[in-house]
């Protein structure tokens, strides 16, 4: 059975995102994508902002 996340509920909206310096309510949709993915699996990843 896939595993589904709830973006909605891992969005801190009031700080900086773990994965990339920028503030979490700056993120646009595959942002908010990318970087809960990347925290939830632990990806030594860096970060897609533009």
């Amino acid at each position: 059975m896939p595993l589904t996340i709830d973006l909605d509920d891992r969005a801190d909206t009031t700080g900086v995102c773990a994965v990339c310096p920028h503030p979490w309510a700056e993120h646009d949709a595959l942002g908010v994508r990318y970087c809960t993915a990347t925290t939830v699996s632990a990806l030594p990843r860096g970060c897609i902002c533009p």
